[in-house]
């Protein structure tokens, strides 16, 4: 069982910083430089990509605040529509961000001529690694509690022992990253995308039962789901129909030529 421990902010000099923004950060710095690495061996442009991941970025914050808004904690909100913009102090919707940099990906796509497919690829092979980085922060901070559990992940809170979900997919993203870097060549070209979507779908919807139902006020769910397993289930058939339809086009790892999307 892992103790407990919190850490939400520290001071850096006279800079006051938060644990989870940091960490959110470094994840997403870690995954562009991976991605660009990506990018390179198979013969992209490292400039588009790290062009492109900066819409990506922007468009997925913003994406994941107004899911957060609207489909979590509305009447909060609502009630003080100024702490919209806080967004330092936490509250994002990871599927509210996949719609956000889905949308700006297929603008930049279309703006700049560009196969999206190519660089979904590169780019979806870093994702897990910025995932796992990413929900550290959410476990330093205790964002995301799960039920009573006493295995060797859950956490010793002062209350009870209980899983800490922040960890759990954080885990899941550092296992998927590894898998993806040690079976690299077996992976086709182009399949990292849906293999993506799907696991990370699959995953998050069964790691949202784990949540704790009895002290979260803002865990809202709608016919017994949270908003994110509706997400999932979205994610899920989009990787499924993208993997048929790249197995109709007979796409092998050496020949792609798919137009924009």
């Amino acid at each position: 069982m892992i103790p407990y421990f919190q850490l939400t902010t520290f001071n850096l000099g006279p800079f006051h910083i938060y644990a989870w923004g940091l960490l959110v950060a470094l994840g997403i710095i870690t995954a562009l430089g991976v991605a660009e690495r990506r990018a390179k061996t198979t013969g992209l442009s490292a400039a588009k990509l790290l062009d492109l991941g900066i819409w990506i970025v922007a468009a997925a914050f913003i994406g994941a605040r107004l899911f957060y808004v609207f489909f979590y904690d509305w009447q909060n909100f609502s009630a003080s529509p100024s702490s919209i913009v806080k967004i330092w102090q936490g509250g994002l919707s990871s599927f509210g961000g996949f719609a956000g940099a889905a949308l700006a990906a297929t603008l930049y796509a279309r703006l700049k001529k560009i196969r999206l497919w190519d660089y979904a690829d590169a780019i979806m092979y870093a994702f897990p690694l910025g995932l796992g980085i990413g929900r550290i922060g959410c476990f330093l901070a205790h964002l995301h509690i799960g039920r009573p559990n006493n295995s060797l992940l859950a956490v010793a809170f002062p209350g009870g022992s209980r899983l800490d979900m922040g960890l759990i997919e954080s885990l899941f993203g550092f296992l998927l990253f590894g898998i993806y870097f040690f079976f690299l060549r077996v992976v086709q070209k182009k399949l990292f995308l849906p293999l993506t979507m799907f696991w990370y779908g699959s995953a998050r919807f069964i790691f949202d039962f784990g949540r704790a139902t009895d002290i979260i006020q803002t865990d809202v769910r709608y016919a017994g789901l949270t908003p994110a397993q509706y997400g999932a289930l979205l994610l899920i058939t989009g990787a499924l129909y993208l993997f048929f339809t790249l197995r109709q086009q007979e796409i092998t790892p050496a020949a792609v030529n798919i137009k924009n999307t």
